[in-house]
């Protein structure tokens, strides 16, 4: 994560109800690991079974707690559209 480590940092670690959404979710936020929208933070995701866990770096305070809620935000939606899904009939 180049010159940001040391900064500010968070672990989050999120347990999924399966290994399977671990993995669906951990494909969906990928990307944007890749490609950050800005040089201030930096964030690795890493997945263990259900077990999703995530790095974040961030120069500042502000760019950290701007980083956990997009990736949270995000977060948030893939269960809610993961809930949807299995509520409609097959």
């Amino acid at each position: 994560m180049g010159n940001l480590r040391g900064r500010c940092s968070a672990l989050v670690k999120l347990r999924l109800p399966s290994a399977k959404d671990a993995q669906v979710f951990w494909e969906a936020l990928k990307p944007e690991t890749e490609s950050p929208a800005t040089p201030r933070s930096r964030v690795r995701i890493e997945r263990k079974g259900s077990l999703l866990i995530f790095h974040f770096e961030a120069t500042d305070t502000t760019a950290l707690r701007a980083s956990l809620n997009s990736y949270l935000s995000w977060m948030h939606l893939l269960k809610s559209l993961r809930d949807l899904l299995e509520e409609e009939p097959h």
